[in-house]
């Protein structure tokens, strides 16, 4: 089963544009989900009518889009980053810089000023963009930038320390050692334990310690596949949807070695908000994956059928980062989460 067709996602437009009308936090203040799962289920082979099903079923979560104080220009939008109640206000301002100057340069300028706060929202807010890059109307990229603008969560900011290291998982072996890292973050959501983390005097300076080369990005993305196969975590699991989502969205990022630092920097958060485990061999946790028949189409064709948009999106930014990197990790840990086995997903 590979990715349909552009010329088969009329209904996958009309429902996306149908969630425009709707704010990107649900009722219950969580991220709205919707267009990112349309999205992934798209292109995992999900019919038009499996679409409309899942729609139909997320909408009692949606909330209107709140009014909000007007964002002007672009010193107006960058003092209201982070400003919750702000995606309306932000959409505007990005439709109409996107209708003057274009996509491609609207992204660029903005996310150079948006980066250091990407682990926003569960890092939801980067990972929206990507998806509305992908479905390439100009609507849901202005969308997307809104919501990443709304979540903006710095972590700290550089120059504290010093690069010590090219390999990402030994500076996040380094963090398993500081012991009052472990005690914290042990309440709240994702982003509040990050928050937390990274307010410690002990985080300052985390994010200087990765030497940015050419092969960072590949790096940090296989230690977060990685941690999340090692863990089975909820939080690890938006490492690996956050990979993917950074890597579509530097496609129109000018410096991408400071993506790579922030990136490092939330990824760092967020183990360490899970207890920053000493990673051993993530294959004994895969064990009993490992030797199933299951295909990335078996796979796929079983996150179909799940209502849990986690799984949706899990398993659609497995497929692509291995076909980006063949890391032998993602096949089980995708099928790990989907529940698929040979049996269960070819039937």
């Amino acid at each position: 089963m590979g990715p349909p067709d552009a010329s088969d996602a009329a209904a996958l437009s009309e429902l996306l544009d149908a969630e425009l009308a709707f704010d990107a936090t649900t009722s219950t203040r969580l991220s709205n989900h919707l267009p990112m799962a349309l999205v992934a289920l798209h292109r995992l082979g999900a019919s038009d009518d499996r679409l409309a099903e899942f729609a139909s079923g997320y909408r009692g979560r949606l909330a209107p889009v709140p009014a909000g104080e007007p964002v002007g220009d672009f010193d107006e939008w960058r003092a209201a980053r982070g400003r919750r109640g702000a995606y309306g206000s932000m959409r505007g301002y990005f439709d109409r810089a996107i209708e003057r100057d274009g996509v491609d340069s609207v992204v660029r300028r903005h996310v150079a000023h948006l980066a250091d706060g990407l682990s926003g929202a569960a890092f939801h807010g980067i990972i929206r963009l990507a998806y509305s890059l992908e479905s390439e109307s100009d609507a849901r990229v202005a969308a997307g930038l809104a919501y990443l603008s709304e979540v903006y969560q710095p972590l700290g900011a550089k120059g504290r320390s010093a690069p010590w290291t090219t390999d990402p998982a030994a500076a996040l072996r380094r963090l398993s050692d500081v012991a009052v890292l472990q005690r914290l973050a042990r309440t709240g959501n994702i982003g509040e334990r990050m928050r937390q983390v990274a307010s410690h005097p002990s985080f300052a300076g985390v994010v200087d310690w990765l030497e940015v080369t050419d092969d960072t990005p590949a790096r940090l993305t296989a230690a977060a596949v990685a941690l999340y196969a090692a863990t089975d975590d909820f939080t690890a699991l938006h490492g690996v949807t956050a990979s993917h989502a950074i890597m579509i969205v530097s496609r129109h990022v000018d410096d991408t070695a400071a993506l790579s630092s922030w990136w490092f920097q939330a990824l760092a958060a967020a183990y360490v908000t899970i207890g920053a485990p000493r990673l051993t061999d993530p294959v004994q946790g895969l064990t009993s994956w490992l030797g199933t028949a299951s295909t990335w189409d078996e796979i796929g064709a079983a996150a179909t059928r799940s209502d849990d948009e986690h799984v949706v999106k899990l398993v659609y930014s497995a497929r692509e980062l291995h076909a980006a990197t063949a890391d032998p990790l993602l096949l089980p840990a995708a099928a790990r989460r989907v529940g698929a086995t040979q049996g269960a997903a070819g039937g």
